[in-house]
């Protein structure tokens, strides 16, 4: 509301106001929803009694016209928290295409690696939501699998999302994940986001037995930059550290990128184990690992 609007209204005001109120305030004990209900009264020092028509006129006329003067005063207005909920859009229709790049390593006669590259393509659409036992909305998602444009999709497996007030989580392999934490803010940081997991969960990948989740801790490491991804450019992402630990016999890292109003458009994750210590000083762990995996799944197409 600009000032000549509340000029106007200020003078309306004066030129209605009959006389001068004096007020006497009869607090009382009743409660509505945490909030003390007062008893007003305006009094006439005139005829020395309270008027109820004189309080009708005075919340009609001088309790709006505080309103008027209050956003005279001040026309700026705060923008809601940006709670970051459009990192994590759901909703039955949605789909995702990715590209995801795999790297097995595994010790086969003796001290030989074994090294087998893949490369495949993941359909994941959200496909039905249902309530469960914590009231909160969980959406199915269906993954689908092929290995290029040319090949049929074939269902691979179900998981499942859900977003609260606070967290979005995706649960991947009966294994439930908390991706992200609300408002997406550097104070939140850090969280733990395999609450649900047993860090000493064993999982075997090619017969080699792995811990997989020791040491994860996430955190936001990035909130609104720009990201390149294959042939997209996204302008509002936010990146997710999940895990990022190395020492001499191990490796351990994980990270996500989220785009705004889009989800994941990025994922890479780290998972190596080695015995070759003094011989390989020096080398990339792409070269020195000798079990465990790589992973990289990239934004291909979505609506």
């Amino acid at each position: 509301m600009n000032r000549e609007r509340c000029g106007k209204i200020t003078k309306k005001i004066r030129e209605e106001r009959p006389r001068t109120l004096g007020m006497i305030f009869d607090k009382t004990d009743n409660t509505t929803r945490t909030k003390t209900l007062y008893n007003l009264y305006v009094y006439d020092p005139k005829t020395k009694q309270s008027d109820m028509k004189l309080l009708r006129l005075f919340i009609v006329l001088f309790i709006p016209s505080i309103l008027f003067f209050q956003s005279c005063g001040d026309n700026t207005i705060e923008d809601p928290l940006e709670f970051g909920y459009d990192y994590f859009p759901l909703e039955i229709g949605k789909y995702m295409i990715y590209d995801v790049d795999s790297t097995i390593y595994d010790i086969v006669g003796g001290n030989n690696v074994s090294v087998r590259v893949n490369s495949i393509q993941v359909r994941e659409e959200v496909t039905d939501s249902f309530p469960d036992n914590e009231g909160r909305t969980v959406f199915r998602i269906e993954r689908f699998e092929r290995n290029d444009e040319s090949e049929e999709w074939l269902i691979k497996d179900v998981w499942t999302a859900a977003v609260t007030e606070r967290q979005a989580e995706r649960t991947e392999e009966n294994l439930r994940f908390i991706k992200l934490i609300f408002p997406v803010s550097e104070n939140t940081n850090p969280w733990d986001g395999n609450r649900y997991i047993d860090e000493n969960t064993v999982i075997s990948v090619e017969g080699e037995s792995i811990l997989i989740f020791k040491n994860w801790l996430y955190e936001y490491r990035e909130i609104g930059g720009s990201l390149n991804v294959g042939p997209f450019t996204f302008d509002d992402v936010v990146e997710v550290y999940q895990a990022d630990e190395v020492n001499f016999i191990e490796l351990r890292r994980s990270y996500e990128y989220y785009a705004k109003g889009v989800g994941l458009v990025n994922r890479k994750i780290m998972i190596l184990d080695t015995q070759c210590i003094e011989t390989c000083a020096g080398q990339d762990w792409e070269e020195k690992a000798q079990k465990g995996f790589i992973v990289e799944q990239t934004i291909r197409e979505y609506n």
